[in-house]
């Protein structure tokens, strides 16, 4: 049995290093592209959405003087550098992607962290692209969705979705949706990191079953949910569950 091809797109965090890094280590990881979340951030100046551009200078800073990067950091340390060729591009939207997932003519495309992906980028990947979406579909779309589950006072909804990437927003076929285990105390980034993990490993298991000829599920999402921007998630809102949380250990 011939090696599952396997190309990724994924921006720069640390859980999304740890994806490629185990996808190079199970499967011939053929093409790889990375769209740094700095220029994502600075196509937003560029382009005069100075809004969305100052809530992600707000977020880049609250990770860092919080100590949240740091643990996602050593969350998702992961074994030697394996040798890999990268593509470092300013979108992933751009001609190099689209040229390179030609060449690469993967038999999966897996895409983490990128922006939304354009009509020649799907083309170009073929079928089948699948996501790590960051939230419980369909109800968590778009970004902070942990977070905001919880916010929401639904922990039954944390999770990452494993899903089939179509021109919408996080509406592709719904493959997996994995629930992290919870113990109670954990803050967002948490269950957000434990989430991610094991939501990897299972999609290897997915991808395994893919090299072995089976099809990878794909249940049709239903009709609800919603998207949730990055500027959905302000300074009051991290006081408001900093204070929910402080009155609640209280209260223990």
């Amino acid at each position: 049995m011939s090696r599952l091809r396997v190309a990724i797109l994924r921006a720069d965090d640390h859980h999304h290093r740890y994806l490629e890094w185990t996808l190079r280590s199970a499967f011939d990881v053929v093409f790889v592209a990375v769209e740094p979340g700095g220029e994502k951030v600075r196509r937003m100046w560029t382009n005069r959405r100075y809004r969305n551009y100052f809530y992600n200078r707000y977020h880049d800073l609250r990770r860092r003087w919080s100590g949240k990067d740091r643990y996602r950091r050593e969350y998702f340390r992961h074994g030697p550098a394996l040798p890999s060729t990268v593509e470092t591009v300013p979108a992933v939207n751009s001609e190099p992607v689209v040229t390179g997932l030609r060449r690469a003519a993967a038999d999966v495309t897996v895409v983490i962290g990128c922006s939304i992906l354009k009509n020649d980028v799907l083309a170009a990947a073929g079928a089948p692209i699948v996501n790590l979406h960051g939230g419980f579909l369909p109800d968590y779309k778009g970004n902070h969705c942990v977070f905001f589950a919880l916010y929401n006072g639904e922990p039954d909804k944390v999770g990452v979705t494993i899903h089939h990437v179509n021109a919408g927003v996080d509406a592709g076929d719904l493959i997996e949706v994995v629930r992290p285990p919870v113990h109670g105390g954990e803050t967002a980034e948490h269950l957000y990191c434990r989430s991610e993990k094991i939501a990897i490993n299972r999609l290897v298991r997915h991808l395994r079953r893919l090299e072995a000829g089976h099809a990878l599920p794909a249940h049709p999402q239903p009709k609800r949910g919603r998207n949730y921007l990055t500027r959905d998630r302000g300074p009051s809102h991290d006081l408001r569950m900093w204070w929910r949380s402080r009155f609640k250990a209280a209260r223990t």
